[in-house]
Order: C-alpha cells, then structure tokens, then sequence
C-alpha cells in the first residue's frame, strides 16, 4: 500500500490558536467542523489523522466535557489534541482528558505557537495504536522487539509497509530483516501485516465505525478483503471478533507468534553457541 504524504488535522469548530494556518507539513488543516458533523467527518477518516478541539468549547461551568467524553466513547481509537490555555485553574483538567484517552494538550495561551503545536501533533501520532500494543504486550517481548513494533505502528497508521519502516529507523533493508531476527520479531514484511491487522482491529472496535468503515479507514478495498486478512490472521470472523473484543484477540494471537519465535531464537542462539559460532 503507498503511504499516504498527509496528516489531516481536524480542527472542531472553537479552537483559538493563532497561527494555526501556518502548521507545517505533513499536516493538513481542515476545518473547522461542527460537533454535529465530527462523527461523519472521522468515521471513514484515515487513522493518521487527529482531531483538534477545545474540551471548553461549548460547555458550561462545571460540565465535565461530555461530548468530548461521548466522542471518544464512540470513537476510542481517534487521535485527539486538547487545545485550551495551560493555567492554574485548568491543569487539574490535564490528568482527566489524558486519563480518557486524549493524546496530547496543547497550550492557546502565549506559549501556544504553531512550532509547539507542531511538537505535540508529531508526539501524538499513532498514539492510540501504540498505547495500546504497548499495554497488549507480553512481558516477555525484549526492548528492541518493543522499539521495532511502536515504529511499525506508527508506519501502519499511514499506510505504510517495510519500505517505510526501512526508511523511518534509517537502516537498509537487509539491515532492518537481521535486526528483527536478533530480537526474535517476523520479517520486516510480516511485522507490518500484523500491525494492520491489529490496526483494523482497534477500529472495529469502535462502536461508531461499521465493519465497512473500518476498512475504509486504514486502507482495504472492500469490508470483504479486511474480513479475509483478519480471518487469516486471527482465525475468527470480524463479527465475532467485535463480540469479544477484537483487538484484544488480535493482540493475543500475536503474543502467540512472538512467544514461539522467542523459544526458536533461544534454540538456535545455544546451537550457534555449542558450535562455537557468533551469536
């Protein structure tokens, strides 16, 4: 799949943050858009793309944001940046929205430039993906296999495959394959699959996406070819995947494959040993 160039950045309709015109590239402004419309607009929207809100837009003292708290109920996997001013009487606000599953916040006060909104979009990108498969995890996954599959999560929200993963770590190809190898990971190609399927997972399991949506979203043609990859993949149809939680199965049959190329690292680690090879 060609990776897509673009972010597209979703501002809702109350965001005061001068200068946000001027947000640099890859991000593309669009909006704004009204409450009413921001679940048609991010419903088929790509994965790489974040929405930007004020949480106080539109609300009264002592609301507790809840459209934005309905919003990422039916939408958990969206990537959302909090624009408000970072003030005394705000920051309690912080813990809560992070807590909720808001990606980053970003400051509308003086400290609000575009350059600092520039560093909170790139620190929130693929952060529901990875948050996620960080949490998902085995602990007896190493840290290199870790570092490998958080940057195949942040290729797969774009579309991305090996090539991309080559070239975000800055290694070569053959390079990248013997990396993955050392920390008993599949092959760079096989490693980006799996970060798709568990990808399409995460959007199934958002209650405000149909299964036709969801592929829409991170790139398969028809709801028909995600069914067959996640089937191939999990061995479960998405209907019943989304019965039981999708992603949380994905996440577990891939704990399965790690666990066994871990056991089969280890054995050929102690026979290049008894050969009195290099490891």
């Amino acid at each position: 799949m060609k990776r897509r160039n673009t972010r597209r950045l979703i501002v809702l309709e109350g965001v005061q943050l001068p200068g946000l015109e001027r947000v640099a590239a890859p991000y593309a402004v669009e909006g704004p858009v009204s409450w009413a419309e921001v679940d048609e607009v991010v419903r088929t929207a790509p994965p790489s793309a974040v929405v930007l809100l004020d949480p106080y837009a539109g609300t009264r003292p002592g609301d507790a944001f809840p459209r934005l708290h309905e919003l990422l109920g039916r939408f958990p996997s969206l990537t959302v940046v909090a624009a408000f001013p970072l003030q005394a009487d705000t920051m309690g606000d912080v813990a809560t929205l992070l807590e909720w599953g808001v990606a980053e916040v970003v400051d509308t006060g003086p400290e609000g430039t575009p350059r600092a909104l520039h560093a909170r979009l790139r620190q929130a990108h693929a952060r529901p993906l990875k948050r996620r498969l960080e949490r998902a995890l085995a602990t007896g996954v190493g840290g290199d296999a870790r570092n490998l599959l958080l940057a195949a999560a942040e290729v797969a929200v774009e579309g991305g495959g090996a090539p991309e993963l080559s070239a975000l770590l800055q290694v070569a190809p053959r390079t990248l394959t013997e990396r993955c190898s050392r920390a008993d990971l599949p092959p760079p190609r096989q490693v980006q699959a799996w970060m798709r399927i568990l990808l399409a997972c995460m959007l199934l399991d958002d209650p405000g996406r149909t299964v036709y949506a969801a592929a829409w979203a991170c790139g398969y043609s028809t709801d028909r070819s995600l069914r067959r990859a996640v089937g191939e993949f999990v061995g479960a149809g998405a209907a019943e995947l989304r019965r039981g939680g999708a992603f949380e199965q994905a996440a577990r049959e891939l704990n399965t494959v790690l666990s066994r190329l871990r056991e089969e690292g280890r054995e050929r680690r102690r026979a290049q040993r008894v050969a009195g090879r290099p490891v």
